[in-house]
């Protein structure tokens, strides 16, 4: 702090020098005593940012309409003309991606193959003769005569699957 010519401290003047250590909030700003900010925001500024914010929105969504008007106009140009019929048959399908008509077909008629494999007699190789069965006359006849016997199982055994050789003395 500089001294004036009675030898008193200006606060000032702080140019010179700092060895005092900073100078209490009070004398740099008196409000400061208050506890609080004695200024407010400028809202000027604010409404004018959201003020040209709105505007440039507008622009950007006018000019992004006027562009999509374009393309399509370019789009209708580009196709060609189509029969009336045909025409009046686009109005009544609707855009891609389209569903199945009818989304059970597929399934009925696989079942419906099935079906006709189960119930119909046929053969499946006329050589080795295979013959194919309904379903029902298969269940009567397994009722009737009853599940084959069990085939016997073989035991196989360590000496069984050991070659003899020479003169065949172990």
């Amino acid at each position: 702090m500089a001294e004036d010519s009675r030898g008193d401290r200006s606060p000032d003047n702080r140019s010179g020098d700092r060895s005092d250590g900073p100078a209490p909030a009070s004398e740099l700003n008196p409000a400061s005593e208050l506890g609080h900010e004695t200024q407010d925001v400028s809202i000027g500024p604010i409404v004018k940012f959201g003020v040209g914010l709105a505007i440039a929105t507008a622009l950007v969504s006018l000019a992004m309409w006027g562009l999509f008007r374009y393309f399509e106009a370019g789009q209708d140009r580009r196709q060609e003309p189509v029969a009336p019929m045909v025409a009046a048959n686009l109005k009544r399908t609707p855009r891609e991606p389209r569903l199945e008509p009818d989304p059970l077909a597929p399934r009925l008629a696989a079942r419906a193959r099935e079906d006709a494999l189960l119930t119909s007699w046929g053969w499946v190789d006329r050589n080795a003769g295979v013959a194919r069965i309904p379903i029902d006359r298969a269940m009567e006849l397994l009722a009737e005569r009853g599940l084959p016997a069990p085939r016997p199982m073989v035991a196989v055994t360590p000496e069984a699957g050991k070659r003899e050789t020479g003169n065949g003395k172990r």
